[in-house]
């Protein structure tokens, strides 16, 4: 049985959505985060823009054949931006998210076209039970705007054929970004 659920949480003046679709063996669960990973203005200004945690992605599997994914794709859903840095980091097991060169999966390439953002894989990653990924944007004060207003959405084309199916079965797996960050580094 196919059960899909959205779960919104409201504090304050912000919205967190937790987005999952799960199947009998396999789920995807897309989480709002929100979190400034740099606190110092300086490096800030280094960086071109914030450094933010905007959420995270989460494969699960209940088979014991191996799966592997080479890319995943966010399609944008707002006020169309010419360009957007990215990058996207694998939690390591059972450790807190450290967003260090050793976690880091791949940057992003930024389609204005299409409005996507995708993350080619520099080596296919093989998913585990639970693998975890997290996007990683740096965000300059005139887009910060535009993206609390808007969504990405998982595009199924590059998931492995049994999560493309969850995909398929909802419009829901999107991560929508709120405005009011929290300064944290665990998550």
């Amino acid at each position: 049985m196919n059960v899909y659920s959205m779960i919104a949480y409201i504090t304050g003046s912000f919205l967190l959505c937790t987005a999952a679709f799960s199947s009998d063996r396999f789920n995807i669960i897309v989480k709002a985060k929100w979190r400034d990973l740099e606190c110092d203005n300086k490096k800030n200004i280094d960086f071109g823009g914030r450094w933010m945690l905007v959420g995270s992605i989460t494969f699960k599997k209940q088979c014991k054949d191996p799966l592997s994914i080479t890319a995943i794709s966010l399609h944008w859903n707002g006020q169309a931006i010419d360009n957007l840095v990215a990058s996207l980091y694998k939690k390591s097991f059972s450790k807190e998210f450290l967003p260090i060169e050793k976690n880091l999966i791949c940057d992003g390439t930024w389609n204005k076209a299409k409005q996507s953002l995708i993350f080619n894989f520099d080596e296919k990653e093989t998913l585990l039970p639970t693998t975890t990924f997290y996007l990683v944007l740096t965000i300059p004060a005139e887009l910060e705007d535009i993206l609390t207003n808007g969504t990405f959405s998982l595009e199924e084309h590059y998931l492995p054929k049994p999560f493309k199916k969850c995909v398929q079965a909802t419009t829901q797996l999107s991560l929508g970004i709120n405005n009011t960050p929290t300064l944290s580094t665990t998550t």
